[in-house]
């Protein structure tokens, strides 16, 4: 069985003594790099691993991206390197191509290297909906029953009556929440801080996860089902549920369900509230290899490259399908892409060719095209949260590995 160990919490949570980068900076644009890849030294941390049978995949013939050439979003009319889209452009620490099972690219930047574990923000949101996936294949959890059936603590609240196991898979719940990170006073922030991504502006203990749901997740805004409304919070939700059904640590869940088919080779660094509860929306540490690996499943089926059934096809297929209902709840038009929508915690942004992806804050992904055995994985230093202007470079990014592996 895969191992499960607590890591000492850092005392200072200081990463740099001389620019004074600690827990309440850490994702400022210019300590980026220093904060994704130390979180372990900021935050309570569980380590997770690696898999008593870990399993590397082949390589393939290598990509020539230094022939790409890509249209710069910035200087518009101009052409841009891959050297200089990838460093100046999308801000990525490490990317990594896996084509017909074979890695056909693999490179880091920022002075990171492949033994570097690297914060993969919401991406963990995704693997925790495997979890989910595997339990309803299971029969432990019916996507048509109310959350708070599982989690009895909701039922208090009226804003939860009526919210589905599916509510909560596509964020569709309609429990008021904001998560404007340009925002100061979104929800958000006040969620953040009682997680322990940041200190408490009081300086008191915080509270927790579990605890901030039940105090703060409790007014309706929209019918379930009728809006889409990204919410970190429900991920946790997730978890806790998942927690009750297996009556297994989530960690557990993640070591034995996920991790050990997997066979990750490196270990995975969790971090936790301060009840020790992993932050399952985003604070999940992984090598690119790893991240690689937690992401094969996508584009093989189902299975991991151990040959593990990680999750049914059929929820493969879903993610692979245009869902017209989804896409009207989803509400957000963009030129960037075609009847975007959101589904069981993936974003099926190019339903068009089958393809969805993994995202998170900063620039990490893991894009899969199922159908070409495609997947590109990134993890990213990007100076903002999120935007348009990453959101574009991604794209042209995967469009442009797409062509090259025709």
């Amino acid at each position: 069985m895969t191992s499960i160990k607590p890591l000492a919490e850092s005392q200072t949570k200081i990463l740099n003594e001389q620019f004074s980068i600690a827990q309440n900076n850490w994702d400022e644009a210019d300590h980026l790099v220093l904060g994704q890849s130390q979180a372990i030294n900021l935050f309570k941390t569980i380590a997770i691993g690696p898999a008593t049978q870990a399993t590397e995949f082949e390589i393939g013939e290598q990509l020539d991206i230094n022939r790409w050439v890509f249209n710069d979003d910035v200087l518009t009319g101009r052409a841009i390197t891959t050297d200089q889209f990838l460093n100046r452009r999308l801000f990525n620490d490490a990317l990594m191509v896996v084509h017909h099972r074979k890695v056909v690219h693999e490179s880091y930047r920022n002075n990171l290297n492949a033994d570097d574990r690297h914060v993969i923000h919401s991406c963990t949101k995704s693997l925790c909906s495997m979890l989910l996936a595997q339990a309803v294949d299971k029969g432990l959890v019916t996507k048509e029953e109310n959350v708070n059936k599982y989690v009895t603590e909701l039922a208090q609240h009226s804003a939860w009556h009526g919210v589905t196991v599916q509510h909560l898979w596509d964020m569709t719940t309609g429990i008021k929440y904001s998560e404007d990170y340009a925002d100061p006073e979104a929800d958000y922030w006040s969620y953040a801080r009682a997680v322990g991504y940041y200190p408490t502006l009081d300086g008191s203990d915080a509270i927790g996860a579990k605890q901030w749901i039940v105090d703060n997740a409790i007014t309706r805004v929209a019918d379930p089902g009728t809006l889409f409304q990204y919410n970190s919070t429900l991920t946790m939700v997730m978890g806790w549920l998942l927690e009750k059904v297996y009556d297994q640590s989530l960690a557990e869940l993640f070591a034995n369900k996920l991790f050990e088919p997997m066979g990750i080779s490196s270990e995975a660094h969790f971090n936790t509230d301060r009840f020790g509860f992993p932050i399952t929306e985003g604070q999940l540490s992984l090598s690119l290899r790893d991240f690689a690996k937690a992401a094969f499943a996508h584009v093989n089926g189902g299975k991991s490259i151990t040959g593990h059934q990680i999750v049914p096809q059929s929820y493969i297929a879903e993610l692979s399908t245009h869902n017209q209902p989804l896409a009207a709840v989803y509400g957000r038009e963009t030129p960037m892409f075609d009847s975007p929508f959101y589904h069981n915690h993936n974003w099926c942004l190019l339903p068009e060719i089958g393809a969805f992806t993994m995202l998170g804050i900063h620039g990490q992904f893991a894009y899969a095209n199922p159908s070409k055995q495609l997947l590109i994985v990134g993890q990213g230093s990007y100076p903002k949260q999120d935007g348009a202007l990453m959101m574009s470079c991604l794209k042209q990014l995967w469009h442009q590995i797409e062509l090259a592996t025709n």
